[in-house]
């Protein structure tokens, strides 16, 4: 543990320091507004990182305006394969607060997206960075998944932003499948970084929806 704290530390550089800094600090609005309930807030929480880390990546580029890219894309595909997941297998839930829509997903929705694929992306190319293999970096990304989702998902549902059917299974608000899925899907990353992000975006969303399906249907949510 001491060696991999010193490597990080040896290798940490500003960008690691802007990420970090910006998305914690988004984490703590969204936690805030358990109690508020604003879609206000939860569209600032999401987009201030964003707007941070673009301005960030425009004027050194490499790994964080890769995974700038990656969220991106990951973000404009979450509304069209959303609305295609659910015609085919049905809806999982409900959308609850107003604003701006992506046929039927929420802006805030592909915001999150955006903001958390860029983020499991940049720490899985970064952990590469510091010396270790793609098997150790795709665990760091998977277990990260797998923890924002959970932690994620509920806060929004606490949040007043949406929320999911009732199951047998479910985690605190929210279906026990879903995290699981989003630590197996993000956790390719790590094996397709260093080629085209394009690839790698096709890549993770392929394979975030034949977990959230395969899954889902295994766990018995879905078809609806």
């Amino acid at each position: 543990m001491r060696t991999m704290w010193r490597r990080i530390r040896a290798g940490w550089n500003r960008n690691d320091t802007v990420l970090m800094v910006s998305n914690h600090a988004a984490l703590a609005l969204l936690i805030g507004n358990c109690w508020w309930k604003s879609v206000a807030v939860c569209c600032l929480a999401t987009s201030t990182p964003i707007i941070i880390q673009i301005f960030r990546a425009s004027r050194v580029g490499g790994t964080l305006r890769d995974a700038l890219l990656f969220g991106g894309m990951i973000a404009i595909a979450w509304p069209f394969g959303e609305g295609l997941f659910t015609m085919a297998l049905g809806w999982w839930g409900e959308y609850l607060a107003p604003g701006p829509v992506i046929w039927k997903t929420p802006l805030y929705c592909v915001l999150v997206g955006w903001v958390s694929s860029t983020h499991l992306y940049y720490i899985g190319c970064r952990f590469m960075d510091f010396g270790y293999g793609r098997a150790a970096a795709a665990a760091l990304v998977a277990v990260s998944a797998f923890g924002m989702g959970l932690l994620g998902e509920n806060l929004f549902v606490w949040s007043g932003m949406w929320r999911y059917e009732a199951s047998g299974q479910d985690w605190w608000d929210i279906p026990a499948f879903l995290p699981v899925a989003y630590g197996l899907g993000y956790g390719v990353i790590p094996y397709f970084a260093g080629r085209p992000v394009l690839r790698s975006a096709v890549a993770c969303g392929l394979a975030l929806t034949v977990f959230c399906a395969g899954l889902g249907v295994l766990s018995g949510f879905f078809p609806r």
